[in-house]
């Protein structure tokens, strides 16, 4: 009794603990480090619906400045998209995307550490900074006489990815993750083979153990979607917050799939087996202990 009782804690334990490690070793290695998540959504800046909202945003902004000036000539409005288009598609906006990446990382772990020093919005958001792309932009409307291009840096171009509030509210979970790290897939390890080394139907045990981890990692994957949806819904560039959230978890996404292809195809195959010995081999009832369960 007492070992079919250690064997269903190690294993229900092992069940739990895959996607747990799943989450700790993503944590430590792309959400914690700046490098990593810099390099991670680098790509964006190519992206259709990203760059759409920017030129959105910037020519917004381009816009307001011009008529700080005055009234605008005719056909200014033309102009300033060219200007906005052009340095979108071009590299000033590239180097602009990373090193405004580059800040939002450090507030979203200043936020996640909880520290006073992290500088949000005006509205309490973790945001990307388009001052950068915008100063280009102001640069070449001031050669045509259009801005004053001292006034670009009153300018706030920005797209706000994360709300900084419910942000907070997952910092200790963030702090115990990050340290484990990869502590926890070795915990799993263990874990697994404190319940199958006693086991006397392995693969009945192999079949269960991966079924109960399947549905811990579908859990996972259910819990990666809603916090997409409590940390975006309510952002003005949603699409683009969404566009950010993807590149981040993708890594995550795919560790989902193919430990969730993984399992399936481990506990069909264990299932198979233990059928097949089951019926090669009479069963004998309940060891002396009356274990079953994991064991």
């Amino acid at each position: 009794m007492l070992r079919s009782l250690l064997a269903s804690l190690t294993g229900v334990l092992a069940a739990v603990l895959l996607p747990l490690g799943l989450l700790s070793v993503w944590t430590h290695g792309v959400v914690s480090d700046t490098d990593t998540y810099v390099e991670t959504v680098a790509p964006l800046a190519d992206d259709d619906v990203v760059k759409a909202a920017a030129v959105t945003e910037l020519e917004r902004e381009a816009l307001q400045l011009v008529a700080g000036r005055g009234t605008p000539p005719r056909g200014v409005e033309a102009v300033v998209h060219l200007v906005v288009q052009h340095v979108v598609d071009g590299p000033a906006f590239r180097d602009a995307w990373m090193r405004a990446n580059r800040a939002a990382h450090e507030q979203l772990v200043a936020v996640l550490d909880g520290r006073a020093s992290a500088r949000l919005d005006a509205q309490g958001r973790v945001s990307i900074d388009l001052a950068a792309a915008f100063a280009a932009i102001a640069q070449d409307l001031a050669a045509q006489g259009l801005v004053d291009a001292e006034r670009a840096a009153e300018v706030d171009a920005s797209f706000a990815v994360m709300d900084g509030d419910r942000l907070g509210k997952v910092r200790h979970a963030y702090d115990l993750l990050d340290a484990l790290g990869f502590w926890l897939p070795l915990a799993w390890a263990a874990m697994v083979l404190l319940t199958l080394l006693p086991a006397r139907r392995r693969a009945s045990v192999v079949a269960k153990l991966a079924v109960a981890s399947l549905v811990a990692t579908a859990v996972l994957a259910l819990a990666v979607v809603s916090a997409r949806d409590l940390l975006t819904d309510d952002l003005a560039q949603r699409d683009v917050a969404r566009a950010v959230w993807s590149v981040v978890v993708a890594d995550l996404w795919r560790a989902i799939e193919v430990a969730g292809v993984a399992l399936a195809i481990v506990a069909l195959g264990a299932a198979v087996v233990a059928g097949v010995t089951g019926r090669v081999r009479p069963p004998s009832g309940p060891g002396p202990d009356g274990e079953r369960s994991f064991a």
